[in-house]
């Protein structure tokens, strides 16, 4: 049924591409296009979207995958089971939005956002469809190619609905729209592509209390872990209501998150590797993983946070209009936090592959408490500024947690040697890019030149070699 693993992950690995790219570009796009003010409310926006999907797009669509695997044979039932709850929760969510858009709208500090978080309302239902179709019904079946093509396309139809209708004057319902109509074109391919390949009638019905028993806690720690990345623009709402300074932490939010998207596949990858080297009771294949999964992580982390560091205001500037670019200390701050969540969640993979995922969740809950509090204590005094400081505080702790747990579990320490002249070498690349300013293309050019005496040097150190370029070499190939 469907097709191989390896395969399965090299389409996924692109269908995320296509999504971050393109989210990259809309962002971006309309950033130049409607001005900080504006943006700052399609900020806003966005960040009840990213709760909204992230609490339909995890724990029903994972373990209908998982059960799908395990059960083959109880295809047809766990179909049919799975999306009338996906059906029930969509609707009280949907319900839910529309009856308090208003009190929504009024803890936010702007009425005009009422009827905005009622069509994020409608959105839902179709939106968390989507979700247990792509990351369920295709990837349960092992038609990662179907799914591949589906969450390929779904991005690209909503960067073309949305440029169109915002340059034909919608403005936000025009990003709001182009959203919805892109959803429901790939919810509709994706359906086609179930009954297409899917022809088994169902059968006794399957448990509907299996799944959600499963469901429950990945949801809960992905929601966690959601709120913990976007809840800052909430706050900054809430607590300012000035959708200007909104708009420039949204800009700089935008481009900090490109760390950890970038290494957003590690934790997938390690997970599964854990699990087999704990089933073997192979402790020492457990450390060797942690250790190098760091150390690659590092290799590449490291460098890119001092060049955005190092640049800030000119990134900003590049990408944005010369209006984002007081956004400098708040993308410096932010980059560093999203520095700090990417290895927790790497490390954060060799808790959950070590059968630990409630852990993962209780710290996320945690964390996301903290940064609350952090937030509202902070942003009445420092504004922006502060709400940044409170991500990087919570990045900070979650790291701290995460580090002494697998330390105190698994015996696995950091590769300090390996971290101090990998850190070393990023510290000279941040005084070369910090003294040598540029602008427009010539940033892109310098930020290539020091790539390469990054990786001279890390060749004189002997932190990048043979074994590096061939593990390169390997993923390209693939």
């Amino acid at each position: 049924m469907g097709q191989s693993v390896s395969s399965g992950t090299f389409f996924l690995m692109v269908s995320e591409l296509s999504f971050i790219l393109s989210n990259y570009i809309i962002h971006i796009g309309l950033a130049w296009y409607l001005g900080p003010e504006a943006y700052g409310i399609f900020g806003v926006l966005t960040s009840l979207y990213l709760i909204n999907r992230s609490f339909l797009n995890t724990g029903l669509p994972r373990a209908v995958s998982k059960f799908l695997s395990e059960f083959p044979d109880k295809a047809g039932s766990i179909l049919r089971t799975s999306s009338r709850i996906q059906w029930i929760i969509t609707l009280i969510f949907a319900l839910f939005y529309l009856g308090f858009a208003p009190t929504l709208a009024w803890i936010l500090h702007d009425e005009s956002l009422t009827y905005y978080i009622m069509f994020l309302g409608l959105m839902v239902i179709p939106l968390g469809l989507l979700s247990l179709y792509t990351s369920g019904f295709l990837n349960g079946l092992h038609l990662f190619r179907e799914q591949a093509y589906v969450k390929t396309a779904y991005p690209l139809f909503r960067l073309l609905f949305t440029f169109v209708l915002v340059i034909a004057g919608w403005a936000l319902w025009g990003a709001l729209v182009g959203y919805f109509l892109g959803i429901i074109l790939a919810l509709l391919w994706s359906m086609f592509l179930l009954r297409k390949t899917n022809k088994e009638r169902p059968t006794a019905a399957f448990p509907w209390k299996k799944i959600i028993s499963f469901a429950l806690p990945v949801t809960i720690g992905s929601l966690a872990f959601t709120l913990l990345r976007n809840m800052n623009v909430l706050f900054l709402k809430a607590i300012l209501g000035d959708n200007y300074l909104v708009g420039l932490y949204t800009a700089a939010y935008t481009l900090s998150t490109a760390t950890y998207m970038i290494f957003l596949s590690l934790p997938l990858t390690l997970t599964p590797a854990i699990s087999r080297a704990l089933a073997k009771k192979d402790l020492e294949k457990v450390r060797r993983y942690g250790r190098e999964s760091v150390r690659y992580l590092l290799l590449l982390l490291l460098p890119i946070t001092a060049f955005i560091a190092a640049t800030a205001p000119e990134l900003l500037n590049l990408f944005y209009s010369p209006a984002y670019q007081s956004a400098g200390e708040v993308l410096i701050l932010l980059t560093v936090s999203s520095a700090f969540l990417s290895v927790f969640a790497t490390l954060g993979a060799l808790v959950t592959g070590g059968g630990h995922p409630q852990k993962e969740m209780y710290w996320t809950i945690l964390l996301t408490a903290a940064l609350a509090g952090l937030n509202m204590l902070l942003i009445p005094r420092y504004g922006m500024i502060g709400s940044a400081w409170a991500s990087l505080i919570a990045a900070f702790l979650a790291l701290l947690l995460v580090g002494k747990f697998v330390y105190t579990r698994y015996g696995i320490t950091w590769p300090w040697s390996s971290l101090l002249r990998i850190g070393a070498t990023a510290a000279l690349i941040f005084i070369f890019a910090f003294f040598w300013h540029y602008s427009g293309l010539a940033l892109i050019i310098n930020f290539m030149v020091l790539g390469v005496v990054y990786l001279t040097l890390l060749y004189l150190f002997g932190e990048f070699g043979r074994r590096e370029v061939n593990l390169i070499r390997g993923i390209f190939h693939r």
